[in-house]
Formats: C-alpha cells, sequence, structure tokens
C-alpha cells in the first residue's frame, strides 16, 4: 500500500532524504553540509507556501519524495508552480510509486487554488507522459538538455 504526506508531517524521514540525495546526484550536493541539506529540507516541511514537500511510503516504509516549487527552472520564471525534486528509492522503482507523488503534488497545487503544475525532466517523461502531461518545449539547463511538461488541472 502507498501512501503519502506531507513532510511537515514527518520531519523524522529529513535524515534519510538527505543521504538519498547526496547518493543520487553526489556533484550538485558536493559543496553542501549535512547541516546545509537539512535546513533545505525543513525549509519544505510545510503545509502551504511553496515550496512545500511530499514524501511516499510503501507499506510503512519511506520510498519517496517529491516537491512543489515556486517554478520549473529560473530560466523560466513563468513557469510556476511546478514539481521538482522528484525521487524514488531503488529498491521502490517501478512499483507505482513515482506516479503516486506526481498525482500527490497535482492534488495539492489544485487545493491551493493553482490552475498548472509544470515540470523540467528526462528522467521523469515517462511518469509525466502516462499521467497525461503535456510536452511544452525543450529547454537548456546549464550544460542539461530538459524537457518541459506542463499539467493543466
Amino acid at each position: 500500500m502507498i501512501e503519502t504526506s506531507l513532510l511537515a508531517d514527518c520531519p523524522e524521514t529529513i535524515p534519510t532524504l538527505s543521504r538519498w540525495f547526496r547518493a543520487q546526484w553526489p556533484d550538485y550536493y558536493a559543496e553542501r553540509t549535512a547541516a546545509d541539506m537539512t535546513e533545505d529540507f525543513r525549509l519544505e516541511a510545510k503545509r502551504d507556501g511553496l515550496p512545500v514537500r511530499l514524501v511516499a511510503f510503501a507499506d510503512g516504509e519511506l520510498a519517496g519524495t517529491a516537491t512543489l516549487r515556486e517554478q520549473a527552472t529560473h530560466t523560466l520564471p513563468e513557469c510556476l508552480p511546478a514539481l521538482g525534486g522528484l525521487f524514488v528509492a531503488e529498491q521502490y522503482r517501478n512499483l507505482g510509486i513515482g506516479s503516486e507523488l506526481v498525482n500527490a503534488v497535482m492534488n495539492f497545487a489544485r487545493e491551493q487554488g493553482h490552475k498548472k503544475v509544470y515540470a523540467t525532466t528526462i528522467t521523469a517523461r515517462g511518469i509525466l507522459e502516462r499521467l497525461a502531461w503535456q510536452l511544452v518545449q525543450p529547454v537548456s539547463h546549464g550544460d542539461e538538455q530538459l524537457l518541459l511538461y506542463r499539467c493543466d488541472l
């Protein structure tokens, strides 16, 4: 059984989230201390406003996370709010947890009065396309080529 919650309701998961993110994106987090990362997650541990992070549990075990943040990327300030930080622990992949997290973020955005949600990705494109998100355009983000998606709520 998959359940999603706001990070605000389960702050005890922050150390695990920090370890996961450092392992998944070591170059990005190389300059960040554990305290820096903990503070980043604490800033997302709220019930309204942006950014807000959600976590997913599979049979009671932390399995993944995603956030609703202010914008898809700093180069596209008009594309707001945005799904971001989608991560599912390796042992829980291909079980529908990523889709549950995306749906939870969409529902949260809808409850907050948003009419659209954006996302930039390459790796999660399959999830977004299965959930009927629309491809808007390719975008450059530093050295990366990403795809910008939109979901009309």
